[in-house]
C-alpha cells in the first residue's frame, strides 16, 4: 500500500513499483486524484481513501502480511498516524523520510511499541538515509579486526551467534564513523524539489542530535570537509537515522556523525548563524524556494556521493568507502521500491520494532539492492 503517490517523490516510487511488476495499493485523502493516478498507471480502481490527519480511517485496512510504503510528508505531520496503524495491525512500514526527529521518533517511541505488536518499522529508506547507512556499515565491516583469526563476515549483532564468538567488537575495532552526502552538478538551494524544501524548513529550530555512547542533543552543528573526487568539500553535521541503525549493528561504538553538503558554499555560513536567526528567517526564505521549485524543471544532471569512514578509538582511519550514482531523487524511488519488496518477500523474517536497512535485509543483500537502485561503490 502507497501512501503519497500524487506528490514528486510518491510518483516516481509507483513508476519505479510498476516498472518491477508491482500492483500497488492506492491510499490517500483525494478520491479523485488517487483514482486518475490508478487509471494512468493500469492499476484498475483499487484504492483507498484515508485521511493521515485522522487515523480512524486507516483501521481495518492492513493485516500483519502487509507492507506499508509511504512517500507523503511532511512526516513529523503525517507520519504518527499511519504508524500508529502499521503498529495496531503488526504489518511492515518503510518510508522515504529525510527528517532526522521524525526518525528519532519512529526508533525511541513507536520501535518498543511494534516489537510488541510484531509490527517492523525501517524508516529513511531513500537517499538520506539508506545510502549513509550502507557506507558506514561497509566501512565498519572493514575496519572490524579479528586478533584470533580471520575477520568474521559482516552480520547484524542480533543475528551474532555468542557461541562462535562473533557477538563482541574486538578492542582494535572502530570505535567511531562519519558519514557525508553529497550531490554533484548542483546544491541544494537549486535542486530541491518543494517537498523537501517544505520538510527542510519544518527542522530549522527542532533540536538536533548526535550519537556519543548514545543519543545526545548536539548543541553546535560540526564542520569538516571531506575529499570528494579530486577535491575537499564542506559539510555540516545533522541528526540523521545512522545515528541508530550503525549502533544496532555494532554496539561498542563510541561516536555516529553524520554530515550533509549540500549546501555548497553556504555550508560554513549557515552553520554558524545562531539557533534563533535560523527558526526566524530560514524557515521563511526555504518556503520561498518551494514555491520557487514548484514552477521549474527538476536538474537534469544530479549525482549521488556519499562517503563512510571508521575510525579506531585513538580518531585513526581504519578504512573509507566512497560511493556514487544516479539522481538522488531517482534512487529514492528506486530504493524504495526495493525496499518494499524485499520486506513483503522476507515479511515473516524481520524482526519485529524499528530497525536499519542492513539489520532487515543484510549488507551484501543491501549493496545488491542499492546497485540496482543506482547507486554503488567505487574502487581505489
Amino acid at each position: 500500500m502507497l501512501f503519497g503517490a500524487t506528490g514528486h517523490t510518491g510518483q516516481l516510487i509507483l513508476a519505479a513499483l510498476v516498472a518491477a511488476g508491482e500492483r500497488p495499493v492506492l491510499a490517500g485523502r483525494d478520491r479523485g486524484r488517487l483514482t486518475a493516478l490508478a487509471a494512468r498507471t493500469g492499476l484498475g480502481s483499487d484504492i483507498v481513501v484515508a485521511d493521515l490527519t485522522s487515523p480512524s480511517t486507516l483501521r481495518g485496512y492492513l493485516r500483519p502480511t502487509d507492507v506499508v510504503l509511504s512517500a507523503a510528508g511532511p512526516f513529523r505531520r503525517l507520519g504518527p498516524p499511519l504508524v500508529e496503524a502499521v503498529i495496531a495491525a503488526g504489518a511492515a512500514y518503510v518510508d522515504a523520510t529525510g527528517e532526522a526527529d521524525f526518525v528519532r521518533r519512529v526508533y525511541e517511541e513507536y520501535g518498543p511499541r511494534a516489537a510488541g505488536s510484531g509490527a517492523t518499522l525501517i524508516p529513511g529508506c531513500g537517499y538520506s538515509f539508506v545510502a549513509g547507512s550502507l557506507a558506514g556499515a561497509l566501512a565498519l565491516d572493514e575496519a572490524t579486526v579479528d586478533t584470533t583469526g580471520p575477520r568474521p563476515a559482516f552480520r547484524p549483532a542480533a543475528l551474532e551467534d555468542p557461541a562462535r564468538g562473533l557477538a563482541g567488537v574486538p578492542g582494535d575495532s572502530a570505535a567511531r564513523v562519519e558519514v557525508a552526502y553529497y550531490v554533484g552538478g548542483g546544491n541544494l538551494w537549486t535542486t530541491a524539489s518543494a517537498g523537501t524544501l517544505d520538510s527542510i524548513a519544518g527542522t530549522f529550530g527542532v533540536p538536533s542530535f548526535t550519537y556519543r555512547k548514545g543519543i545526545v542533543p548536539e548543541r553546535r552543528p560540526l564542520v569538516r570537509e571531506f575529499t570528494v573526487g579530486d577535491r575537499d568539500r564542506p559539510a555540516v553535521t545533522i541528526g540523521g537515522a545512522e545515528h541508530f541503525t550503525l549502533p544496532q549493528l555494532h554496539p561498542d561504538l563510541q561516536s555516529v556523525d553524520v554530515y550533509v553538503g549540500l549546501l555548497g558554499a553556504g555550508t560554513k555560513p549557515i552553520a554558524r548563524i545562531p539557533l534563533i536567526v535560523h527558526r526566524t528567517v530560514s524557515r521563511a526564505v526555504l518556503r520561498v524556494l518551494a514555491r520557487q521549485a514548484r514552477r521549474r524543471p527538476r536538474h537534469p544532471t544530479l549525482t549521488a556521493r556519499v562517503v563512510g569512514i571508521a575510525y579506531d578509538g585513538s580518531g585513526l582511519p581504519l578504512s573509507e568507502v566512497h560511493m556514487s550514482g544516479c539522481d538522488p531523487y531517482d534512487f529514492t524511488a528506486g530504493m524504495l521500491a526495493w525496499c518494499a519488496r524485499r520486506a513483503r518477500e522476507t515479511r515473516a523474517l524481520l524482526p519485529a520494532g524499528a530497525i536499519g536497512p542492513v539489520t532487515a535485509f543484510g549488507l551484501n543483500e543491501l549493496q545488491s539492492g542499492c546497485a540496482e537502485a543506482g547507486i554503488v561503490r567505487l574502487s581505489g
